[in-house]
């Protein structure tokens, strides 16, 4: 039986998360009042002080001392990491945002990056980033498609300026790859998470891109970086008008629904489409509402998950993105642990590929027949998917590069890497790569959404196995995977929940496949 003091200070602990999950989505959706923070700070206080009169006792379960260590750890950070960003004064200088430290910095450039990316001016309408690549995929004017891509330069330089001493990455990439060096790398604890080191992590992630260099023949011909979504995006016109703006969140429901993981019964909410009084949403993303917990009747009632973003053209590719979310949201409602596991796991590539579980599926030929009505060519399909996957790759190999030697030109690099593997005309003298907010917003995040794809691959090749193809339906499906995968929240470790779903570490085998799928037949 947990100890009633250990029990009291969990139960306060469970109090202050709720508390906070409410003043994040309050904040998120431009609903916050000073009374929510106010609550938001007293529950987390209360629940510091009683975790503060618990002395742990070595005879305790283990589960327990483990209970007691996750709870400690979070009430040893400061009060201001608790979801507030550290403010600065809009009219400082960059040097002395810089000089304030990795926090302010990165919270600033967010912050110039958030507001170009949401309203990029392409001459006759604002879009945001993600609108604007979609634009790219569909428009068959190669001089458009230039402009286009250059309508995305202001965002860029919020990241990276005109290069140089001027740039506010370049500012912020030195204080990143010192943190790295005395703390760790990001990607070292995301390779741990698999059971490998952050230099196998880079070699896996070449051998990858080989791969697609193989599969498609991208060493054949250049192609410049405006044409990339084009050339890779003909699943996505041919699918535009099946996931018009107004339907994309019907279809994510629906299919989440059939799986039996509907996220209206689940008590989702979503909040996906620009508004006046919202702040702005750089990049989607998936939050906790409220936390599981059991009632006092015994019932349990479920951890409420919000999906926020800002959709603004429809399509596949927002589609996508949404159905991504919606993975996370269902993962949250099936975390069913105590309150001190009640989080997400402990490992982000392992979350973010189990985002991957269903939203890989829109790439499916067998998927899009069912859902959308039509369909494309398996080939071109996943073509499409992988291409956004093989950037991802591009980023991560970009980060790990440049944290390994910080001096290094970001724009050479990035050249290198889309030239040599994804055979992209290089333009050193254009900053495309700052095009992503998860370089300033997290350094070293991008590895998750590389190493995510290895995961989510093998983790669909064991569900297919055990239950067969889902892309039309499987009323069990989530109860299965709840069980196996999405409910042990920080109760079990992601390496010890992959050995038992995979019977074996993770490999890239998988994904090799999938990408072998890529070729034109």
């Amino acid at each position: 039986m947990t100890d009633a003091q250990l029990a009291a200070a969990e139960q306060a602990y469970l109090e202050a998360h709720d508390r906070h999950d409410h003043a994040v989505i309050a904040a998120a959706r431009g609903e916050i009042q000073p009374s929510i923070r106010a609550d938001a700070a007293a529950a987390a206080a209360t629940a510091r002080a009683a975790l503060a009169g618990v002395i742990p006792d070595p005879t305790w379960p283990p589960d327990d001392l483990r209970a007691h260590r996750v709870m400690a750890q979070w009430a040893a950070r400061a009060p201001q990491d608790d979801g507030h960003h550290l403010g600065f004064d809009a009219i400082e200088s960059w040097t002395v945002t810089a000089d304030r430290g990795l926090a302010a910095l990165s919270a600033r450039i967010e912050n110039e990056y958030a507001r170009a990316q949401g309203a990029v001016d392409i001459g006759d309408v604002t879009m945001t980033r993600l609108g604007v690549l979609d634009r790219l995929g569909v428009e068959p004017d190669p001089d458009r498609r230039r402009r286009l891509f250059y309508a995305l330069e202001p965002v860029w330089q919020t990241i990276d300026a005109d290069g140089g001493v001027a740039s506010p990455y370049q500012r912020m990439l030195p204080l990143s790859a010192d943190l790295w060096a005395r703390d760790g790398s990001p990607v070292d604890r995301a390779a741990a998470a698999l059971g490998l080191t952050g230099a196998e992590v880079e070699a896996h992630l070449v051998a990858i891109l080989k791969t697609w260099r193989d599969a498609v023949g991208a060493g054949n011909a250049r192609v410049e970086p405006w044409d990339w979504w084009y050339e890779t995006g003909a699943a996505s016109r041919a699918l535009r008008a099946a996931a018009p703006i107004g339907r994309i969140r019907e279809l994510s429901n629906d299919y989440h629904a059939s799986l039996g993981a509907d996220p209206f019964a689940l008590g989702v909410g979503f909040d996906l489409f620009p508004r006046i009084d919202r702040p702005l949403v750089p990049v989607a993303y998936t939050e906790f509402g409220g936390r599981p917990r059991v009632l006092s009747d015994g019932r349990r009632r479920p951890a409420q998950a919000w999906v926020m973003a800002t959709y603004t053209t429809g399509g596949l590719g927002e589609l996508t993105e949404l159905m991504h979310e919606s993975g996370h949201a269902i993962h949250l409602a099936a975390i069913d642990t105590r309150p001190a596991f009640a989080d997400w796991p402990d490992g982000d590539a392992f979350t973010e590929a189990l985002a991957e579980l269903t939203a890989l599926d829109t790439a499916e030929p067998s998927w899009q027949r069912h859902w959308l009505g039509v369909s494309v060519p398996e080939s071109a399909s996943l073509r499409g998917r992988y291409a956004d996957v093989m950037l991802d790759v591009c980023w991560a190999l970009f980060e790990i590069r440049l944290h390994a030697d910080p001096e290094r030109d970001p724009n050479d690099v990035w050249a290198d890497l889309t030239s040599t593997y994804l055979g992209i005309e290089p333009h050193p003298e254009v900053s495309w790569w700052a095009m992503r907010g998860q370089l300033v917003q997290e350094p070293g995040y991008m590895v998750n959404y590389a190493l995510a794809a290895i995961i989510a691959a093998d983790l669909r090749a064991a569900i297919r196995t055990a239950r067969g193809d889902w892309s039309t339906g499987d009323p069990g499906w989530y109860e299965w995977v709840s069980a196996r995968i999405y409910r042990w929240g920080l109760e079990r470790s992601a390496t010890d929940v992959l050995v038992d779903v995979l019977g074996r570490a993770p490999t890239a085998d998988a994904l090799v496949i999938e990408i072998g799928r890529c070729r034109a037949h």
